[in-house]
């Protein structure tokens, strides 16, 4: 599996829907729709991490359950870890696709703020507004 996708905040929105569908296409053997996901912090790449990426999506109708393990998160970056990474990630010529699910915590600094770390690129300040801006040039 290659990206095809960035995905900006892999809640459990994106987990339980988008990365559902990119699973399909990767099941049908369009290998090169992996995603790769950045986050503001190391909590779910944390959890995600010893299972490879995968995870399970439970769903109930009326009376009946079903358990779907999703393989399509091949990459998770985490902002004030690696910047720089970020941008790359969105630069890298087979992305094809920009997503995002941001609740209102992620148009916040995501650097770290007052950290002391550099911008990764010029008119990058470290939020998720400037991002995208900041690869575009």
């Amino acid at each position: 599996m290659t990206p095809g996708i960035v995905h900006l905040g892999i809640g459990n929105w994106h987990r339980a829907h988008q990365a559902i569908y990119t699973d399909d296409c990767l099941a049908a053997g369009q290998l090169d729709w992996g995603d790769c996901s950045l986050l503001r912090s190391s909590d779910t790449r944390d959890a995600l991490a010893p299972q490879d990426g995968l995870y399970t999506v439970v769903s109930r109708q009326d009376e009946q359950t079903s358990l779907r393990i999703v393989g399509s998160i091949g990459h998770i970056l985490v902002a004030p870890a690696g910047p720089a990474q970020l941008l790359e990630a969105l630069l890298d010529p087979r992305i094809r696709i920009v997503t995002l699910t941001v609740t209102e915590k992620g148009y916040t600094v995501i650097s770290g703020g007052g950290s002391g770390h550099e911008p990764a690129h010029a008119g990058f300040d470290g939020t998720t507004a400037s991002l995208l801006p900041a690869a575009a040039r």
